[in-house]
């Protein structure tokens, strides 16, 4: 003879499943109640401080210049395009990036399989020296310990006048001005 199943489990809040569902509905609640709770406050504070919240900022001037652009930029340039520059700095860097890293782990483990015996240490070692040392700590290392000892711009090293190296930067010239610029008008290119 078969018995009903709702005999045999008895109350259900004696289900623990039941019991589990409940308690993560309720913290479910409870979670979005407390978010609910935060955006309007937050959204209430920043209208009593007359702060604007969205993004119509980007449509703004941004007033300030970027030193390297992939593409036009200048002060007078919306915060739209600054990130766009932005953006695009950013794939360049981590493109170059990824380049130098693969050549230089390419050249590096080509060189720990080396038979020369000096090259071979050399390598394992540089291996095992940066393995072992977080990259923060490497970033930190060169920027006080390398790029802080570097002279002022006004003290720049020099190299023959074309190259200078400073706490900026490495600073040479922009081809660009050296291209010829078009005849005064009245004048023609022909000879």
């Amino acid at each position: 003879m078969l018995r009903s199943s709702s005999r045999e489990r008895g109350p259900l809040w004696r289900d623990p499943t039941f019991r589990a569902l409940l308690v993560q509905g309720i913290l479910l609640l409870a979670l979005g109640a407390f978010f609910a709770m935060v955006v309007s406050n937050t959204l209430a504070n920043l209208e009593a401080r007359g702060i604007t919240t969205g993004f119509g900022f980007l449509q703004d001037r941004a007033g300030f210049s970027i030193p390297q652009t992939l593409i036009d930029y200048s002060g007078d340039s919306t915060y739209a395009r600054t990130f766009v520059v932005g953006l695009l700095n950013t794939l360049l860097v981590s493109a170059m990036g990824i380049v130098a890293a693969t050549l230089i782990g390419f050249a590096v483990g080509i060189a720990r399989l080396s038979p020369n015996w000096l090259l071979a240490r050399l390598a394992s070692a540089y291996v095992e020296i940066f393995r072992n040392i977080p990259l923060l700590v490497q970033i930190l290392f060169w920027y006080f310990a390398v790029l802080q000892a570097l002279p002022s711009p006004r003290d720049s090293l020099s190299l023959m006048e074309v190259a200078f190296l400073n706490v900026r930067g490495v600073v040479l010239p922009d081809p660009s001005r050296f291209r010829a610029s078009p005849p005064p008008p009245g004048r023609c290119w022909s000879r």
